[in-house]
């Protein structure tokens, strides 16, 4: 963490090439930057700027006699250079080179690229970038960031760190926040001229707020180092969510020219099987199990049981329970008995869990069944699919969840089935709620597999 801290926990930061232009990313910052929650010394550097939203503009970094922990670079790639010459000179910690033109832009990029890891070599100055979108602090409600849509104040900290190469999948993986998904950093370190993956996972390993760690990534430079860090987190009992990109020949030509990455090869996914590793095929199921995470910690137990009243669905889920290996154990007589006698039905119950079409002479059949299931203690997680669109039965079924949810007593799978739009009020109750809820049945049962997983890992 100690290499990052600098980076993390500025008291001064300057940003060089400010604009008063808030449409383009070197006014964006600006704005970013007074958003946040940031109390520090903020500087603006620009020759061409007297003043920027009232703030002294200077000529040069070295004209600005304090200290500077942190200098945000905006400007051109023909004088980023230059400007790292001048924040070694003035022993600035770290510097964030928003500004692209390097590696992915070919051989003289890469010329570039290894002039700037001269300039740091064996100084105290360390690089995060080029060509990096910034960063996201997400506990101290700060970041850099162009971002058009930025909005820290509304930050919702937690226990998921994220990792990304690039922006564009990092912040769409962010976007979950809204949800109610508690991020506590997110790092995406652009070339890795100087910073690389591995000292972004060495500092979410560390850092204590941090459960569970995300990848989004399309290759691996230090592969030796990165599986040493996989082992020390899985040691520590934080799960790594992992999710390459970039397997086919087009797209690794495509990673070349996205952030530099001119190794001709692919990361071989299917060949990993560490124990730590919860390996993923999309972003829904990415933010699907640091949803589950972040809101339930751990589970209690693989217990789970299929609630519903529609047979054909529950059948279904029976499936993909079997298929990602979920234990569906059978209920005990006295619950048959028990969920007889409420909904007046004769047939043998099961695990699936089907109350029938009962429910619709009788919208009391869902909670007291409901309750009967967490009341009997049999269960450590119930998967409740919302088959199809209906008004009463969905929104009192709802409405009783989020007050079971609250309870915190068991783990809830709520599925909203339908292939229609997705516009009712028992969504929104859900939604205002904020504990997790799928669209996708697949990933539903899945990210519950890998949560039962994240458990064998803590």
């Amino acid at each position: 963490m100690t290499r990052l801290k600098a980076m993390l926990t500025p008291a001064s930061i300057a940003i060089v090439g400010a604009s008063n232009n808030y449409h383009q990313n070197t006014g964006r910052v600006i704005v970013n930057l007074q958003k946040s929650n940031y109390s520090g010394k903020l500087y603006l550097v620009n020759p061409k700027h007297e003043k920027i939203s009232g703030m002294t503009c200077y000529p040069s970094l070295s004209d600005i006699k304090a200290e500077v922990d942190l200098v945000c670079v905006v400007v051109p790639y023909l004088k980023v250079a230059d400007i790292v010459k001048e924040c070694v000179e003035k022993k600035v910690k770290a510097v964030v080179i928003i500004s692209a033109g390097f590696s992915e832009s070919g051989q003289a990029g890469i010329e570039r690229e290894n002039e700037l890891k001269k300039i740091v070599e064996n100084s105290d100055t360390m690089l995060y970038g080029p060509n990096a979108p910034g960063f996201y602090h997400f506990a101290e409600n700060w970041g850099i960031s162009f971002s058009p849509r930025f909005d820290p104040k509304q930050f919702k900290a937690g226990s998921v760190g994220l990792i990304s190469h690039g922006g564009s999948l990092g912040r769409a993986v962010l976007d979950a926040n809204e949800k109610g998904v508690g991020f506590s950093y997110w790092l995406s370190p652009g070339n890795e001229v100087d910073i690389s993956l591995s000292d972004c996972f060495q500092l979410l390993l560390e850092d204590e707020s941090t459960k569970v760690i995300i990848f989004i990534i399309e290759g691996i430079r230090d592969e030796e180092t990165f599986f040493r860090l996989l082992h020390e987190a899985y040691l520590k009992g934080k799960s790594v969510i992992f999710f390459s990109i970039g397997h086919s020949e087009i797209s690794r030509r495509a990673v070349a020219k996205h952030l530099g990455h001119h190794e001709n090869y692919a990361f071989p996914l299917d060949l990993i099987t560490h124990p730590g590793l919860l390996k993923v095929d999309s972003l829904n199921e990415i933010v699907s199990v640091s949803w589950l995470i972040d809101t339930y910690k751990m589970p209690k137990g693989n217990r789970t049981v299929i609630f519903s009243w529609a047979g054909a669905i529950s059948i279904y889920l029976t499936d993909l329970c079997e298929k990602y290996d979920i234990n569906l154990p059978p209920i005990s007589e006295k619950l048959e008995e028990q969920l007889k006698s409420v909904t007046k039905v004769d047939k043998e119950f099961m695990n699936p869990i089907d109350l029938t079409t009962a429910v619709y002479n009788d919208l009391d059949i869902l909670t007291q069944g409901l309750d009967l299931i967490c009341e009997s203690g049999e269960f450590d997680n119930i998967i409740i699919p919302f088959p199809f669109q209906v008004d009463y039965e969905n929104e009192i079924l709802s409405r009783h969840l989020v007050k079971k949810m609250s309870e915190r007593r068991n783990l809830f799978i709520p599925i909203f089935m339908t292939q229609g739009y997705s516009d009712e009020l028992a969504l929104e109750i859900l939604k205002d709620a904020q504990y997790p809820f799928f669209f996708d049945e697949q990933v539903a049962v899945k990210s519950l597999g890998l949560f039962l997983k994240h458990k064998k890992i803590r």
